[in-house]
């Protein structure tokens, strides 16, 4: 009796290195393709915004700032299916296998719950609460660090936003206080 031995399956990045010889990888195009859409839809929301006074405008108008910016970002995701070319198709796959660390899911959620109140506790303090915050979650323990990071950097931003770009934040329950 011959000795039959069972075939192996292919891995899929041997059925797509076999198969896939095209210009662009499938899964980065499809993300370029979500990206470009929500981009175009975002735009589209902007053409909507009310125009500003020609004294608000001193080199582009305020209305511009998002929509260059989702230009910008579209410009960029024109990168992303022929990403497989810079890396390298092997460093993508392990990347791709790789989980999400919970580190970065507790981030995101701490960054979402904070913002959910920014309407109530206002810019600064909104400020202040991240500074606060993300460092103890990724691990920094000395609050002798955090407590003037945490203080300092949003005054200086809300400083220069007030003072010298006279952009005013929403003051929240600061409003109320003073």
């Amino acid at each position: 009796m011959k000795n039959v031995t069972p075939e192996r399956s292919e891995t899929r990045e041997e059925r797509d290195t076999k198969t896939s010889s095209s210009l662009v990888d499938r899964t980065d195009l499809i993300l370029a393709i979500i990206i470009f859409a929500v981009c175009g839809f975002l735009y589209f929301v902007t053409t909507r915004f009310e125009k500003a006074s020609e004294q608000m405008s001193q080199n582009i108008p305020p209305e511009w700032f998002p929509q260059l910016l989702l230009v910008f970002i579209m410009i960029l995701t024109l990168i992303v299916p022929f990403e497989h070319f810079f890396k390298g198709k092997e460093v993508l796959a392990k990347d791709r296998q790789a989980r999400v660390k919970p580190i970065s899911i507790a981030t995101a959620a701490l960054l979402c719950a904070i913002l959910l109140l920014m309407p109530w506790l206002g810019t600064f303090l909104t400020m202040v609460f991240i500074c606060f915050l993300l460092p103890i979650l990724w691990g920094e323990r000395r609050l002798t660090i955090i407590l003037p990071f945490a203080i300092v950097f949003p005054g200086i931003v809300t400083l220069l936003f007030t003072k010298v770009l006279r952009v005013y934040f929403e003051a929240g329950i600061w409003s109320s206080i003073f």
